[in-house]
């Protein structure tokens, strides 16, 4: 059976229109995945360290902070370097945020990851000083 051009062209125009509503519609689902169900790597662009008395920028060099982390929240881990771990001790989703939170030797941590565009927000709080970190995610 011959098909018409008319035929032909409307079945390519119903075809195009299907794939581009299910690009359009694909688009949001995978674009913001920093709800913690799958890991993640996150890159540290600015960094602040703070005493009782002023704020200064770091670099992450003169602070021996990592400039990539990857959390893991099924997992319950945060690793740097294939040596360091940090457990999560808890997470939860606030108003389209992903916040994790730990601490070990006699620091704590909270991060706050943005989960459509990935920005986060950490910060370290030792007993004398207090590091702010900003950065932003990616799923590799």
């Amino acid at each position: 059976m011959e098909l018409s051009m008319t035929s032909w062209m409307r079945r390519v125009t119903v075809l195009a229109s299907v794939l581009i509503v299910l690009v359009v519609l694909s688009g949001p689902a995978t674009a913001g995945n920093f709800d913690g169900s799958k890991p993640f790597l996150c890159a540290v662009t600015s960094l602040m360290e703070c005493d009782a008395g002023k704020c200064e920028r770091e670099t992450v060099e003169n602070t021996g902070a990592p400039p990539f982390f990857r959390i893991d929240v099924p997992a319950q881990v945060i690793t740097a370097e294939p040596a360091r771990k940090s457990l999560l001790r808890s997470h939860m989703r606030v108003d389209g945020r992903l916040i994790v939170q730990g601490g070990e030797e006699g620091r704590g941590w909270s991060a706050t990851i943005d989960e459509e565009t990935g920005k986060m927000s950490a910060g370290v709080v030792g007993q004398d000083f207090v590091f702010a970190v900003f950065g932003a995610c990616t799923i590799p």
